[in-house]
């Protein structure tokens, strides 16, 4: 009887090959093997985030699998963080290494539908770096999406999840503290009306090779502690500050008089009784004042409105 061949994982070089090390201490799994586990993870967890998004929004949201990649982390997340919004999560007594990568174009089409109003059919979203308040909001994706992953891999329905503060840039490779792991990246393509973008997580495959996913099934009732998204976008934009411009109407003047004005000349207002002035904010005209003072400094008092729609709080998103 012939003896059985043995696989020797020294090299000629009389060192250990880094690959076949890492998969026998468990930080790397066989490629065929992160595959299944991360196309279970995304059956399972594409009809809870589009229940939820449901729930937390009122906009009805196409969830579905999307692609599965492997390789370092750093790697990963160079590929897929192109006009993407970056935030770090983790999940009790599971793991503190999940990446997630928000697509800008969920954030911005989201925030026009619930506070302006618009019609997910019409959008036409071009991806761009989120304001303040979009990067604010984004958290609610962020949040959803460790929820229901928490309900995948944790039997403990009160384990308790993390979320870093969302950024539009990812973090320099010098100033990125977590170990560059094997990792997997399973992204979730997310479509309502014409926008189509994604949601893409990355976990370590040390994580995944010894996780049993649950295979849960959405609750038909709302989370009690989750609030409406559009109560909470309206609070945090009726919250923000916003720089105010007041403009005055001058005396008409020709153009070689305008050429000719010099460091002390006197210009009339336009009006000759009270003067009117416009209040604007973000270029956008908001109340006409009228001109007066209080001791030494000059005030507007507010007469009405300058003619902005219903949706006018959507200019300063």
């Amino acid at each position: 009887m012939s003896a059985a061949t043995e696989i020797d994982p020294i090299s000629s070089h009389g060192s250990f090959d880094p690959d076949l090390l890492d998969r026998m201490t468990g930080t790397k799994g066989n490629p065929s093997d992160i595959d299944a586990k991360c196309h279970t993870v995304l059956s399972v967890l594409c009809p809870l985030m589009a229940q939820a998004f449901e729930k937390v929004t009122g906009v009805e949201i196409d969830v579905r699998p999307g692609a599965i990649l492997q390789g370092r982390r750093r790697e990963l997340l160079s590929q897929l963080g192109k006009d993407a919004v970056y935030c770090e999560a983790g999940i009790a007594d599971w793991t503190d290494d999940i990446a997630v990568l928000c697509g800008s174009k969920l954030i911005i089409g989201l925030v026009e539908c619930l506070l302006g109003g618009s019609d997910p059919a019409d959008l036409d979203i071009v991806a761009r770096p989120l304001s303040n308040i979009e990067l604010d909001m984004s958290l609610v994706v962020f949040e959803q999406l460790n929820d229901n992953l928490r309900k995948l891999v944790s039997a403990d329905p009160k384990a308790k999840t993390r979320l870093s503060k969302p950024q539009s840039e990812l973090p320099e490779d010098d100033g990125d503290l977590r170990p560059d792991l094997h990792a997997a990246a399973m992204t979730l393509d997310i479509g309502f009306g014409a926008v189509a973008t994604s949601l893409t997580m990355i976990l370590p495959q040390s994580l995944l090779l010894k996780t049993a996913i649950r295979h849960v099934r959405g609750d038909a009732k709302a989370e009690a502690n989750s609030e409406n998204w559009t109560e909470r976008l309206s609070h945090r934009v009726s919250r923000s500050e916003v720089n105010l411009q007041a403009a005055v109407a001058l005396a008409p003047l020709e153009l070689g008089e305008i050429s000719r004005l010099q460091a002390g000349d006197l210009i009339a207002f336009a009006d000759t009784g009270d003067i009117e002035v416009t209040l604007s904010a973000n270029g956008r005209p908001l109340y006409t004042c009228a001109l007066g003072r209080a001791g030494a400094r000059y005030m507007v008092k507010v007469e009405g409105q300058a003619g902005p729609d219903e949706n006018w709080k959507t200019d300063f998103v």
